[in-house]
This record gives structure tokens, C-alpha cells and sequence, in this order.
């Protein structure tokens, strides 16, 4: 004889139930940030009820943790591909913007509860170390240029001080694209961007002396 599912059972069943609720939580943190959002307004938002949420995360700190979580394991594996590639330094540090640009725009509105949480004021929420998504980001382009110079690709200078301007270039280019859409370079113009710091904008010393 069978036994009856339990209403638990019966919400973690189903489909999709796990996305929908990262998906409402993203939204609601982002719009009323986390001390303000409750569990009810999360299963509200998602078209489920408490014990779904219960089910799968098992608390609002849970969720908020997973979603941090999430991005850093999607970041971490492309930053891992990207860094393997082959190619020229120019190539490859261009590739490891352009990815990471793309899975930015694949997560836009996870990227802005992120900088809801890390901006904005505190919420009481669980501690996260963001330091890590930009240290990751600095370690991996300042090896690729610590390779490049090696090999003779790229001026002799500071990994850390390269590193910081492709990530100004990459940085900016993101936040124009959350905070005007329509202005937003998208790949080819971040593209454009990284083909000017590569040729630079100083004239040579002659050239200036001319003029």
C-alpha cells in the first residue's frame, strides 16, 4: 500500500520550483533588500508556498547564500576556461574580458543584487567575502600578463597595475550597461576599448616633440 505524499513532497515536485524561488529572491533583495523581504513575500513572488522554499533551501539566509554562491561557481568555471585558452597575450587577455562581459549579461540581474547588497546600506544579511570575485578576476588576468612579458608580447609593467586598468574597462563597461541600457558598449564596444589599451593613446616621444 502507498502512502500519501506529504504536502512537502508534493511542493518540492514541482518543476522548476528551485529556479523560481532564486529567480523571486533575486528580485525582492534586489528591490527591498534582504532585512526588508520575507519568506512569505519570496513564495508570494515565485507562485509557491513556505514549505517549497523550506524544501530546498530551508531558511531566507539560505537562499541569499546560494544565490552569492551560484555566481562564484558560474564566475569561477569560466574564469578557469578562459584563462586555459590559447592564443597570443592580446588574444587571450581580450577573450577573458569578452567572456566574462558575456556571462555578465547572462546574469544581469543577479550582477545587480550584488551591487544592491555591496553598495547599498547594511542589511543584516549573512556575511559573503566579495573580495573574492575581484581578487579571482586580478590573479587570473595578472598571470596571463605576467606571460605575456615573458614572451616578449607586452611591455614590461606591474601584473597588479595592468590587471587594475582591464578591470576598470571591464567594471565600467558593465555598470553603463545596468544603469543606461541604451548606452551600453555591449561586446564590440568593449571590444573597441581593450584595442586602445593595448595600441595606447600617447604619441610617441618624437611625434610629441614635432607637434
Amino acid at each position: 500500500m502507498k502512502h500519501a505524499k506529504s504536502h512537502t513532497e508534493e511542493h518540492a515536485q514541482v518543476p522548476g520550483a528551485r529556479e523560481k524561488l532564486l529567480s523571486a529572491a533575486v528580485d525582492l533583495f534586489t528591490a527591498r533588500g534582504y532585512a526588508a523581504t520575507s519568506v512569505r513575500e519570496i513564495v508570494e513572488h515565485a507562485g509557491l508556498t513556505k514549505p517549497a522554499l523550506y524544501y530546498h533551501f530551508g531558511s531566507k539566509e539560505a537562499i541569499y547564500l546560494e544565490i552569492l554562491r551560484d555566481i562564484h561557481v558560474r564566475m569561477d568555471e569560466a574564469l578557469s576556461r578562459l584563462s586555459s585558452e590559447e592564443g597570443t597575450s592580446r588574444e587571450r587577455l581580450t577573450r577573458f574580458a569578452v567572456g566574462l562581459f558575456e556571462l555578465f549579461e547572462a546574469n544581469v540581474s543577479t550582477v545587480r543584487f550584488m551591487n544592491a547588497v555591496f553598495w547599498g546600506p547594511p542589511q543584516g544579511g549573512p556575511p559573503f567575502d566579495f573580495r573574492t570575485f575581484h581578487q579571482d578576476i586580478r590573479t587570473a588576468i595578472g598571470r596571463m600578463v605576467e606571460d605575456g612579458i615573458a614572451r616578449g608580447e607586452l611591455r614590461p609593467a606591474d601584473p597588479a597595475d595592468v590587471a587594475q586598468v582591464f578591470m576598470a574597462a571591464l567594471s565600467f563597461s558593465m555598470d553603463v550597461h545596468l544603469v543606461y541600457p541604451d548606452w551600453s558598449p555591449g561586446e564590440a564596444g568593449l571590444r573597441r576599448v581593450l584595442d586602445i589599451l593595448f595600441r595606447g593613446i600617447a604619441l610617441p616621444d618624437d611625434q610629441e616633440t614635432i607637434r
